[in-house]
């Protein structure tokens, strides 16, 4: 209700409306408030015909009898009917409605009136008393004629009002408008103060114009327009010429050979409506077209039958007073048919349709069969029961058909359900089994590519589509890829089309904001889509799909399913969508755990990767995504830590290789623990040495003063290691070490076979020179690194020092971390 709210809103802003449109919705409410005024002077009319004499029949100007009228009415029973014609009245000749007025107003009711009457070019004469025109009278002809008049303005305000910008909406309207105003007018024709008589002919003149008009472009557009679009002017202007003489000649006798022109006019055009209708569902160009022909031949067939059944009745010379059928009350079922017109235009997805009619199908044969029941039933009870029980026969015929009825429908009911089914509905699938399948397929495999295939093999295996296709949906690339599978132009195999299209693509833009199924003809035809319309329109046309369906888990869109056309040529059906539906929504989840096994294994791999260079702590905040680590290759500044053991030859010298090996992990460990709680990354050992970097991999506020405090802590934890050693190995080492800050390459460098992350240039070669000359327990460090450092880190500069690779001599200085 609410989405139908935005949508009306957006097609019904004035704000929003371009000049043509405001114009139109003006046109459109000046017609729904002219015709009701039409309605509201017709009624003030007819409410002056309540408590007085009137003749027991109706006429028009004319003096011929009108089509409305009921069974009880004297003239009906009389044998008056349309078209006879009052010549005299009571041997006086009468010429209009006025004089007819004149006689009975001066009768009194119940009296006989004596009427010469012309029928087919012969004269009678007939008797028949007045009656007095009641309040029921009033209700069953114009109150009948008013209700449908304003049924008939409400099928096409709410159609143009649901799509007010298209040409179809356009010509529905002015045909219910039409029609209105027709039926308003037709109890008045014997009013000319309003000029009523007038706009009925006019009606009567143009309502074919309509028709025929609506047949060229309803349910699909037809070549004639395509080709010549001046030719929807054709059925306007033929209008234009019989109106004409039919408003010239009226009501003189030459009225009638133009006016049987118009009826011939109206029969042209109704055979053009249906011929149009029988064309989109035959020949099947169009899914939507022929859906929408299925809609209007159901509507057909609700409404005609009953309104031909009548003049059959009365044609068979059977009373209408034996079978009680107001004839009044025929046009309403006619109702039905535009009304079904109207649900094919405002509908977009007639999914339903094949539901509707299965369901009036089975219905319609089974009120058959309980008036059949009905009837036999009541032969028994004449020929057989009242045998039996006598005079309690009519007693117990109610008994005996309720309990027929109970212990038939059901079974009967359900046998006529199969019996449709077979006949006009039978499923391609089982529902059912189709689910358990699709669970079972999608729950077995954690491989986004082999789910994706799952799902459009699925879908295209049993509802035999052309064309099926998944979207992934990823914000965070550029391009969201999608897979299509298709039929090939000589259908031997399929044909796989793996291809990307932009994350901001409007179509699918719309399907995450929505998040429900959107067809094309959503697209072309919904107003609310009026701005997207040739962007949508193009992209369903790209990938060859007629609807497209949201994968939602957890109420977020992560991607679509793109289905084109059957290869039957039928529409899809609502079983359909709601298949479709639940193989969306096992999809989206099997999709979700998809992704979320491929994040687990890329986590795995970061975590390994990222712990050669980096604490467990950062590798956390890493894999979590609350911190960003960049490891491609490329030039930054950073500061380059080295650290050295001295005299590291004559150690090994002296100690077994366990020993060492047992040393130097303890040492490495320490080490390395303090380079990653100040946030640098270890690059590299090289024998005894440790090569750390900071402001590498993680972004650092001044990597320049990190290093130095690691490597002063460095400095600061060697005392406690060397007493530990002293106790078991009688060992006490010394490190030198030197810092540099400045730009290098940093990348995976290295061999196909084996690749390692590191920091390349001369900022660590000079890095490396300053730890060579590092006395035990001295920092040394460059001018780069000083400059960055606080106040608040004590220096000393010492003298400068040639270093190798370098012409001129280098500025030191000495951290003073005791």
């Amino acid at each position: 209700m609410n989405n139908l709210t935005g949508k009306l809103n957006d097609v019904w802003s004035f704000k929003n409306l371009s000049a043509k449109q405001i114009t139109g919705r003006v046109i459109f409410f000046a017609m729904i408030l002219s015709a009701l005024a039409v309605g509201a002077i017709c009624f003030r009319n007819a409410l002056q015909w309540v408590d007085k004499p009137f003749p027991g029949f109706l006429v028009n100007q004319r003096m011929v009898v009108g089509l409305i009228g009921h069974y009880y009415w004297t003239g009906t029973e009389a044998g008056l009917k349309n078209p006879d014609k009052i010549i005299k009245i009571n041997d006086q000749v009468v010429s209009s409605t006025k004089d007819l007025e004149k006689i009975i107003q001066s009768t009194k009711i119940g009296y006989p009136v004596r009427y010469s009457v012309e029928r087919d070019g012969q004269i009678f004469e007939v008797t028949i008393p007045t009656m007095r025109f009641t309040w029921k009278d009033l209700l069953m002809t114009f109150g009948i004629i008013s209700f449908l008049a304003f049924l008939y303005l409400i099928i096409g305000g709410v159609v143009f009002i649901l799509k007010p910008d298209t040409i179809v909406s356009w010509v529905f309207l002015l045909g219910c408008f039409l029609q209105g105003i027709s039926s308003f007018v037709s109890f008045d024709l014997e009013s000319t103060h309003f000029g009523f008589v007038r706009a009925y002919l006019f009606d009567e003149a143009f309502l074919p114009a309509v028709v025929l008009h609506l047949s060229l472009l309803f349910p699909e557009k037809s070549i004639l327009v395509k080709r010549y679009p001046y030719a929807q002017l054709i059925p306007y202007i033929i209008s234009t010429i019989l109106f004409i003489p039919l408003e010239l000649y009226y009501p003189q006798p030459s009225f009638i050979p133009v006016y049987k022109v118009v009826l011939l006019y109206v029969v042209i055009s109704v055979i053009a409506l249906i011929v149009s209708i029988l064309q989109a569902y035959i020949r099947k160009s169009s899914a939507l077209s022929r859906q929408r022909a299925k809609v209007v031949l159901l509507g057909a067939a609700f409404a005609f039958p009953f309104p031909v059944i009548v003049p059959f009745i009365t044609f068979m010379g059977i009373s209408l007073k034996e079978i009680p059928l107001l004839t009044n009350f025929t046009s309403i079922p006619i109702l039905i048919f535009p009304a079904s017109i109207a649900y094919a235009i405002a509908k977009h997805n007639l999914f339903d349709v094949d539901v509707y009619v299965k369901r009036a199908v089975g219905y319609g044969i089974m009120v058959a069969l309980i008036v059949m029941l009905e009837f036999s039933t009541h032969i028994l009870s004449e020929k057989v029961l009242s045998h039996i029980f006598g005079e309690y026969a009519e007693k117990v015929f109610p008994i005996l058909f309720v309990l027929l009825i109970v212990l038939t429908f059901n079974p009967v009911y359900h046998k006529v359900r199969e019996f449709v089914d077979k006949l006009f509905f039978r499923k391609k699938f089982d529902y059912k089994d189709t689910i358990l399948f699709v669970s079972n397929a999608l729950t077995s495999v954690l491989n986004l590519d082999e789910i994706v295939k799952r799902i459009i093999y699925t879908v295209r295996k049993v509802m035999f589509i052309d064309t099926a296709g998944v979207i992934l949906l990823e914000p965070q690339k550029k391009c969201c890829q999608m897979f299509f599978i298709g039929d090939k132009p000589d259908n031997i195999e399929d044909h796989v089309k793996d291809v990307c299209i932009p994350c901001n693509d409007p179509l699918f833009g719309l399907i995450s904001r929505e998040k429900k199924l959107i067809t094309r003809y959503d697209i072309e035809e919904d107003p609310h889509y009026g701005n997207l319309k040739e962007s949508c329109r193009q992209r369903f046309s790209e990938i060859g799909a007629s609807m497209v369906m949201p994968l939602i888990y957890q109420n977020e869109v992560k991607g679509a399913l793109a289905l084109g056309y059957k290869k039957s040529g039928h529409f899809y059906t609502r079983e359909d969508i709601d298949l479709l539906e639940t193989l969306t929504n096992h999809g989206a989840i099997a999709i979700e755990n998809a992704r979320l096994a491929e994040q687990m294994e890329k986590e795995v791999e970061v975590r390994a990767d990222l712990a050669r260079y980096l604490s467990p702590q950062v590798v956390e905040q890493v894999v979590k995504k609350d911190m960003r680590v960049d490891l491609e290759g490329h030039k930054k500044v950073v500061t380059v830590l080295i650290s050295d053991i001295r005299n590291f030859i004559k150690i090994t010298e002296t100690y077994s290789p366990e020993q060492l090996v047992h040393i130097l992990n303890e040492y490495f460990t320490e080490m390395s623990k303090i380079i990653f709680e100040n946030q640098g990354s270890l690059d590299k050992y090289i024998g005894d040495a440790i090569v750390a970097v900071f402001g590498s991999l993680i972004p650092l506020e001044n990597p320049a003063q990190s290093a130095v405090i690691a490597a002063s802590q460095m400095m600061k934890c060697m005392p406690s290691l060397n007493e530990k050693w002293m106790r078991h190995y009688e060992l006490r080492m010394d490190i030198g070490i030197g810092i540099n800050t400045g730009e290098v390459f940093l990348g995976n460098v290295g061999s196909p076979e084996r690749m390692e992350f590191t920091v390349i240039g001369d900022t660590v070669n000079v890095a490396s020179r300053l730890s060579d000359l590092a006395q035990a327990g001295q920092i040394l460090i460059t001018r780069n690194t000083f400059a960055c450092l606080g106040s608040d880190i004590l220096c000393r500069e010492l003298p400068t020092v040639m270093v190798k690779g370098k012409r001129e001599k280098q500025e030191v200085f000495e951290i003073l971390y005791s």
